[in-house]
This record gives C-alpha cells, structure tokens and sequence, in this order.
C-alpha cells in the first residue's frame, strides 16, 4: 500500500475514532428518553397501532398525543431485542458516524481532504455535544441524505434519478422525528438558490434543474402524509411548543445557559460559529475580487441553521454537520489553483496538524473532556436496581414521580403502574405544570391538596433533579413522618406511604434519618 493512502486511511481513522470516543458514553436510563421509545415500539410490534393519546399517564390518559417518533422506537426495539443496551449504543455510534462522513464527503469532494480534516477537528467537539441516545440522530442522517444528493445534483454530478429517494426517505423521516420538516425545507433552499441562479445567469439549462426539483418538493410535501396521524402529523412541528408548560435545558438559548452555569460545548460552538463567519468574509471576498460564484444556497442554510444553534442548543449538532461542508468549501476558494496532480498529498501533516488543533482545543476546554469520564456501551453500572427493587418488592402505585425519571418508570413498570407525569412536556396541559406539578412541590397545601386527590402510595424521584422545587420537595418528604424513605442509591430515591400495606416493607428497609445530610 503507498504512503499516500496509508496517510489517508490514518487520517480519516483518527476523525472517526475522536468522534466515537465521544459518543460512546454510557447510558443513564434514568434521565433518558429511551426508556420510553423502547416500550413504544414493543406496544408497536405488539399490536401494529401507534397510540394516539397519553396512554402512559394515570393523570391524562386520554390527552390526544401525536408520537411523531414512533418509528424510531420500532428500531431502537429491534436492535434492543437482538443485542441489547449495548447494541443500541454500537447502532448509535454506527449511524452517527455514517452521517458525519456523508457530510464529510461533500467537504473532502468540493474543497479537499486536509481543509475537510482540519475544519472537521473544530466541528466534531460540537457534534459530540449531544450523546444522548434519541430519534434525533434520525434526523441528522436524513438531513445528509438530503443535502449530499441534493448538492450533488446542483452540482450536476448525479442526475435526476436521484432525486426521488428524498421522498421515499421522507416518509420514514416523518414517522421518526419532528424535525421531519427539514427535507423539504432544504429542497425549497436549493430551489431558491437554483432560481436566483437562474435570474442572473440567464442559463436555460438550470430551468430543467428547477422543473425537477419543484417535482420533488411537491412530491417529498405529499409524502408527509404517510404518517398515523395524516394531516395533523404534518402540521404538528408548528403546534408542538403551543403547550409547552416546562421549560426545557436543551430547548434554551446559548445566552441563556450561559448566565445560570458553565456549560462547555457554548466554547465550542462560538468557535466553530466564528470560523463559518470568517469563511464568508473570505468567499464575499473572492465573489468580488475573483469573481468566483457567490453559493445563495449555502448561505441560507449557514443564516438557517446558526440561527437554530444559537436559538437552542440542542441544535448545535445540527449547525455542525451544515457547518462542515460549507466552511470547506468557503476556505476552498480562496486556494488559487488546483494542486498539481504529480504532487503528493502531505496527508500525514495533515492528521498531525489536527492532532496539534485538537491538544489545543482540549487545553482550551478541559472541563468538556473531563466530563466524559463515563465511557463505554451500554447502560450506567446498577441505574436499574431502584426498579428492581421496586418489582422485587410487589410494592403498588399510585406513584407520584418527577419529570426526568418517567422514560425510566414507563419502560419498567409499565403497563402495571402508570406515572404522574414523563418527559414529554406536549403530552400534558400546560396548566399541569404550572398549575398542579410544580407548585405541589413547592407548597406543602398544593401536595396536600393532590395527594388527597390521587392517593399517592409512593414516591419515586430522581434524586439528582437540580430543580429548586424537587430538591425542596425531597428535604420535606425526609422529615414527613408520613412518609419512609425505603430505597436510595446513585440516581434513584423511593419514599413510601406509612399505611398497613406498607408495612412489612418499611419495616425492612426503611432508611434512617442520619442516612441524609439534612440540618
């Protein structure tokens, strides 16, 4: 093998296993969704039906409910069902890394493999951000699907044909997650982009390429309809934050998040965000100087997705993945000429260089690496004992529970016992939160008020649950002579009711005062 493609290989290993190692983190049930997509798609396969409403609550059974990812916990059951925890986690990685190098090729292809490599080791700590096993990473998949044929094609590097798998991967994409939206968002980018072409150039060769991409979008619009819930599927990304009684951590502002807490991607992103900028200062630059092509997709999708990771920041990776190729091929034009091609690539520089870059970015940023102490696949060491215990135990709801640990209680418990509430803040009244489920936790008159209501005989909490009202709820139920605490370990607290049918348990297991550090 020559050097040169052992150089090659070095380096496209070394981006793939940064990336890896960052994503490979083990599972922490307990405040994840999966839980919950898991039992979705076992109830799936169990009766070919996706539900239509809160089934998983005992508060608001019958709240309509569109389960927009539906799909992907069908897979994530399926893979569960061959290979476990840690088989969701290897899937997780797998696609995370075939999206990346989608995105990647379209860097290396229209600038070149070391400006790819070096953009990318300034990209990847942003895509790492997120290692949370969700439908989302169906989604960022997609995307790359979408933007690799979609540029390709302008590119007038592939024909037509390809174009009508964009509606074929729609239909899956709608019934696996809500940014669904996205597909034909991006199509109608490029038609814009391919018009605004058009009225300078004149061409009439590109009136073929708008014929066949407006086609695509009408026909990628209809394919949305392929989904459970029709046309209400279809609109839901526009009604989803109509109801939104909680406020999310992952649905917050960079800006924001920085005033409460040191939150180390927001280095990362503002890196990465001021690298983009830089290259379209370069690439307006060259559209003046050197009369090279001004590109009105790319900028729209850079103005598009900057504005969504800094509007949330769970939308960091995406502006990463949209980053990566645009930036490439900004720097790109400012190389004057092509390389000779009797030259030989210094790819090995090349991955020493982004080794340098990366020693530098980690020196920069310790506290996002020291935060990845928790690698490997598969789940967390003991997150499922506090079920255990409680299925060991036969203890009996109603269970009154936090908002972070209901994926946890659906995915064991269910369907015996039914939660107070999950992690689906669109399934609940808004009022419920602000009204009943907060202010329970805050007033002990509002817990009275509900527990008189719904008879709690347990209580289940994520005992790290940072919100100021859990932590107050939790200090009260300790000192409630009404209430023993019973089971405590690293994640989980169960408190249970003093009555005669809890009785024999308490008097087994029940945790004395001095086990918490209260004053």
């Amino acid at each position: 093998m020559k050097i040169t493609k052992i150089s090659v290989i070095i380096l496209i290993v070394f981006l793939a296993g940064i990336y890896a190692i960052l994503l490979a983190q083990k599972i922490n049930l307990t405040t994840a969704d999966l839980g919950r997509h898991l039992k979705n798609g076992e109830l799936f396969l169990q009766n070919f039906s996706v539900p239509q409403e809160n089934l998983y609550s005992y508060t608001y059974p019958d709240y309509p409910f569109i389960n927009h990812h539906w799909g992907s916990g069908v897979v994530f059951y399926l893979i569960y069902g061959l290979a476990g925890f840690k088989g969701i986690s290897i899937f997780f990685i797998l696609i995370s890394l075939a999206t990346f190098f989608i995105f990647f090729d379209i860097a290396a292809k229209y600038s070149n493999l070391a400006i790819a490599a070096i953009v990318s080791i300034f990209i990847i700590p942003i895509l790492g951000s997120r290692v949370e096993i969700r439908p989302e990473a169906f989604s960022y998949l997609f995307s790359g699907l979408f933007f690799w044929v979609l540029w390709n094609y302008s590119q007038e590097k592939i024909d037509w044909r390809w174009l009508l798998i964009l509606p074929a991967i729609e239909i899956f994409w709608i019934n696996f997650h809500v940014y669904f939206f996205l597909g034909p968002a991006l199509i109608g980018a490029f038609l814009v982009g391919k018009l605004v072409n058009y009225l300078i150039a004149k061409d009439k060769k590109i009136i073929s390429q708008l014929k066949w991409q407006f086609i695509i979008l009408i026909s990628t619009v209809l394919a949305l309809l392929i989904n459970p819930a029709g046309i209400s599927g279809v609109l839901y990304p526009l009604k989803i934050f109509k109801n939104y009684g909680y406020r999310l951590f992952e649905n917050q502002p960079v800006w924001f998040i920085e005033k409460l807490m040191n939150y180390p991607p927001a280095l990362y992103f503002k890196i990465a965000f001021g690298i983009i900028a830089i290259s379209w200062i370069i690439a307006v630059y060259m559209v003046i100087k050197k009369r090279v092509e001004f590109s009105v997709v790319n900028f729209i999708i850079t103005l598009a997705f900057s504005a969504a990771g800094l509007l949330a920041i769970r939308n960091f990776p995406l502006f990463g993945y949209f980053a990566l190729p645009i930036t490439a091929i900004n720097f790109k034009s400012f190389i004057k000429k092509e390389p000779d091609k009797s030259e030989k690539p210094e790819y090995l520089t090349t991955t020493i260089s982004t080794v340098i870059i990366l020693i530098i970015l980690i020196m920069l940023n310790p506290d996002y690496w020291h935060s990845r102490s928790n690698t490997g696949l598969g789940l967390e060491p003991e997150v499922s004992k506090a079920a255990e215990f409680f299925q060991k135990e036969n203890i009996a709801g109603p269970i009154f529970n936090n908002y972070d640990i209901g994926g946890y209680l659906i995915y064991y418990l269910y369907p015996k016992e039914r939660v107070f509430v999950d992690n689906r803040p669109e399934a609940y009244p808004e009022s419920f939160f602000k009204e009943i489920y907060i202010p329970m936790q805050e007033k002990d008159e509002k817990w009275q008020e509900e527990l008189k209501k719904y008879n709690f005989n347990v209580i289940f909490f994520y005992r790290n649950d940072l919100t100021p009202w859990a932590q107050s709820f939790l200090i009260k139920r300790v000192t409630d002579p009404n209430w023993a605490p019973v089971y405590v370990d690293d994640y989980n607290i169960v408190f249970l009711r003093r009555n005669e049918l809890n009785q024999p348990i308490i008097k087994k297991y029940e945790l004395p005062k001095s086990a918490f550090n209260i004053k």
